[in-house]
């Protein structure tokens, strides 16, 4: 069967009409209730290509992990993150990943002990609720996370408490995520919950801001 020119173009830009009306309510609807990464699309985050794709070591190398660190990533996933930054700690450090989801804190766990990592702590719990005792990390990070949070004024409140004093809050987000937020929102969501301004890292499009806990 052959396509014509014209049906083809139809049909990409009809797939790209579904695919911006989906981000958009995603993206709204992520301001009335939590939505967060469905479990079932954990696979398509993992790989050496979605590592490229996604820049998870310029990442890493932006939020500045150093041995010896407590580190809290909110929104974990599959561990994407999480996994290379528990090596970055060593010796002495340890991370831990607070995720709303069990599925993926199962695949978190799965995928950590595949690559022999022991000093990894999966929890099941709420951004916006208390779950650590005041001044318990050096480093608390969100990768395209953030936007999830119907009440984010929250969760980065929690984050100020739990950080020791001059702790890092790192956030990192990419475009065309439906949760994406932009560098003035971060930036005012931070400073609302008492966060100092430190640096920020790339383009708008790949960006990561990092704030001290003042």
């Amino acid at each position: 069967m052959v396509i014509s020119p014209m049906t083809f173009f139809v049909v990409v830009g009809l797939l790209l009409l579904v695919l911006v009306v989906a981000n958009l309510w995603w993206r709204r609807e992520s301001r009335r209730r939590s939505l967060p990464c469905p479990t079932w699309l954990a696979g398509f985050l993992e790989g050496s290509l979605m590592d490229w794709v996604l820049g998870t070591q310029t990442t890493l190398d932006r939020i500045g992990l150093r041995p010896g660190q407590r580190v809290l990533e909110v929104g974990p996933g599959p561990g994407r993150l999480l996994i290379p930054a528990a090596h970055r700690v060593l010796p002495g450090g340890e991370v831990i990943g607070l995720d709303i989801q069990p599925g993926m804190l199962e695949r978190l766990k799965t995928r950590a002990a595949q690559a022999g990592v022991s000093n990894l702590t999966a929890i099941q719990g709420d951004a916006t609720q208390p779950h650590f005792p005041p001044d318990s990390f050096d480093v608390i990070y969100f990768c395209t996370v953030l936007g999830e949070i119907p009440n984010r004024e929250a969760a980065l409140r929690e984050c100020y408490a739990a950080l020791k004093p001059n702790g890092i809050l790192s956030v990192t987000e990419i475009f065309p995520d439906p949760h994406y937020q932009s560098r003035a929102t971060v930036k005012r969501l931070a400073e609302a919950a008492g966060f100092r301004p430190e640096v920020i890292y790339g383009h708008w499009y790949f960006f990561t801001a990092n704030f001290a806990k003042a």
